[in-house]
């Protein structure tokens, strides 16, 4: 099982899951392209996994939830190749650094679908890549903007709360009760009801104030190496997070370099307020989003007491804490 992501056979081994799935030749080809295989190098949960037992990889994610996709429409050849390229335009350590820097890694993944060796290799394969791209931004079973539960944030929910150890049904046995209804997920209630505990705790997990820390610090030394460092920006986009991590330790920027170095050896000197202090940083979590799936035709809230009980819990996350070392 180790060489599994070489691709060498076309069957690939979904561990969380424990099912084999057969890749079709151009998926095959795009599981080996460099775009594709630097996810291995970016953490899906942010710059907590520099403290954190989470340190599995947006890769890991990618395959995860290509895999479901394929369970689930496995006739569907250009929503498989939109869950296998959904995340290639992420920064390092993701969302905070996106965020602070003023990217839109949506933005920059369309832009590495249309341009490049993934779109060589859709044309090759006589896919046209703004097939691809215009799934990306419509409704589909990948993702939507409704509180109804998608296969990219199902994959999040359940791998997080696995290796975090929070789960209340092993993820295999789950998605193996999931249906699509539509494009949503629907459950019967035992299932909806684990489901909904893995959203909650997920959230409990990288809303914690700890780990907001870790990603508002990382996004703070970035942008201030990329002030002292103006063509840093531009460069960003294609590293990894080792990368990263290596260029802000050596910064020319002292509060940069300092920074690094707290989260990666020392972060117990964090200081976590819920008052502004001299120097922190302010962050806000206002309305937490409570995905869920459906229950019969009906959101798992609107039938369940259970399910509606623990999103609720979500509520009671909303807070604004301090930061700063």
């Amino acid at each position: 099982m180790s060489i599994q992501h070489t691709f060498s056979t076309g069957m690939i081994w979904e561990p969380l899951y424990q099912w084999h799935m057969k890749a079709h030749p151009v998926e095959v080809e795009l599981f080996r392209s460099q775009p594709v295989r630097r996810l291995k190098y970016l953490h899906h949960f942010g710059a907590s996994a520099l403290f954190s037992p989470m340190t599995h990889s947006r890769f890991e994610h990618t395959v995860g939830v290509w895999s479901l996709m394929v369970h689930f429409c496995p006739e569907e050849p250009l929503l498989r190749i939109a869950a296998l390229l959904h995340d290639i335009g992420h920064l390092p350590f993701s969302h905070a650094v996106e965020r602070t820097l003023g990217y839109d890694h949506h933005q920059h993944t369309e832009q590495l679908i249309l341009g490049g060796v993934i779109a060589d290799i859709l044309i090759k394969h006589q896919i046209a890549p703004a097939s691809i791209v215009s799934i990306l931004n419509q409704d589909s079973p990948l993702t939507n903007k409704t509180s109804l539960l998608g296969l990219d944030h199902l994959d999040s929910f359940l791998r997080d709360t696995y290796y975090a150890g929070q789960q209340m049904m092993p993820p295999s046995e789950l998605v193996r009760n999931l249906h699509l209804r539509g494009f949503y997920l629907e459950a019967e209630e035992d299932t909806a009801a684990a489901l909904v505990h893995a959203v909650v705790e997920d959230h409990r997990l990288f809303l914690h104030p700890q780990f907001l820390a870790m990603d508002a610090l990382l996004a703070k030394a970035a942008a201030h190496h990329c002030e002292a460092n103006p063509d840093m920006k531009d460069r960003i986009p294609s590293l990894m997070d080792h990368e990263l991590v290596q260029e802000l330790l050596q910064s020319n920027n002292k509060v940069a370099k300092e920074i690094m170095h707290v989260l990666m050896y020392e972060p117990h000197r964090i200081q976590i307020t819920g008052e502004p202090i001299p120097g922190s940083i302010e962050v806000q979590i206002r309305k937490p989003y409570k995905k869920q799936p459906l229950i019969g035709d009906k959101p798992a809230s609107e039938t369940s007491f259970r399910a509606a009980v623990k999103l609720a819990e979500l509520d009671a996350m909303t807070a604004t804490y301090f930061f700063t070392i």
